[in-house]
């Protein structure tokens, strides 16, 4: 039994390959002018989504916001490069659908629009439309797609459709700030941390030994000397010693002198201590730190030609 959504549900959904590889979010929907079926999506992929690739919906299924593609990652990453517009050609169907190899693919869900998509399908032409062929069933694969338009769901021509994309964009901004948008890969550096440890650098020890010197101090000495000194005497010693006998006689005087006497007393001059003083300097480090590079496969015009897109 076929299961009405609506498209807006793809613009919100996050596309994953038949194996459940996550590819990306889906960037647009191409919607089929005579039926009103989505028959492609436009789904990112690759490094932070710079990729994209038109997928056909034909064996998808959506369950809640995770639309699973009926095709393998490699098959859709190597899809036809088609030029940003708001239709395919059929030529440009017929090349999608051979890359695919849609020959019994069939899909088992539809989509029901607003009532006023019902009304713009059949009151006016949707005026992106290719051709104006027969209508399409979306699930008859063997019927061909002559003469079918598709619009991307940034040209979508109902006011339903401009809601729904208005409802997408805000929902990618959303997606983006939660960093949910796309694959991407974390990059990370190496940042050097410096700090610093309080280690022992040496030891200062205080040693006490004796030297020798030789001091020479002058120390003023007294001595006596002899000398012989004459006086004559006046009448009276004279008279003294008149009658005294000649004869051999002696006198003697004692000498004295100052001798120096050398001692030595041990007296404390002075206290001698260690004390430390904290000196400042500043000392350059250098380390290797290795930091993560991104790099993409597309070239500049590649990746001007995606941000022009947003």
């Amino acid at each position: 039994m076929a299961t009405n959504r609506q498209i807006r549900e793809l613009l919100d959904a996050t596309a994953y390959d038949v194996d459940g590889d996550k590819l990306g979010n889906v960037k647009e929907v191409y919607i089929n002018d005579t039926t009103g079926q989505p028959d492609f999506v436009e789904v990112n992929h690759g490094l932070f989504g710079m990729n994209s690739s038109l997928v056909p919906l034909r064996g998808h299924s959506l369950a809640g916001e995770d639309l699973r593609l009926a095709f393998n990652k490699d098959r859709i990453k190597d899809a036809p490069n088609l030029e940003d517009e708001a239709h395919l050609s059929t030529d440009e169907q017929q090349s999608l659908y051979a890359h695919y190899g849609l020959d019994a693919t069939e899909n088992v869900t539809t989509y029901e629009p607003d009532h006023r998509d019902r009304a713009g399908l059949t009151d006016q032409p949707r005026t992106a439309g290719v051709g104006g062929g027969a209508d399409q069933d979306v699930a008859d694969v063997n019927r061909p797609n002559t003469g079918a338009g598709f619009a991307t769901g940034a040209g979508l021509e109902t006011d339903a459709e401009r809601v729904a994309e208005a409802d997408r964009v805000a929902d990618a901004d959303r997606n983006r700030v939660a960093g949910t948008e796309t694959d991407g890969v974390i990059r990370s550096e190496e940042r050097l941390n410096v700090d610093k440890d309080r280690v022992d650098a040496g030891e200062a020890r205080l040693r006490k030994y004796v030297v020798h010197d030789t001091e020479t101090v002058e120390v003023p000495v007294e001595r006596e000397e002899v000398h012989v000194e004459r006086t004559p005497l006046d009448a009276d010693d004279a008279a003294a010693v008149r009658n005294a006998d000649l004869g051999e006689d002696e006198a003697s005087v004692t000498l004295s002198e100052e001798r120096v006497n050398v001692s030595k007393d041990t007296v404390p001059v002075e206290k001698v201590s260690l004390e430390k003083d904290t000196v400042r300097d500043t000392e350059t480090v250098s380390e290797d730190v290795a930091k993560e590079r991104v790099e993409t496969d597309l070239t500049d015009e590649e990746a001007a030609r995606r941000r022009d897109r947003r």
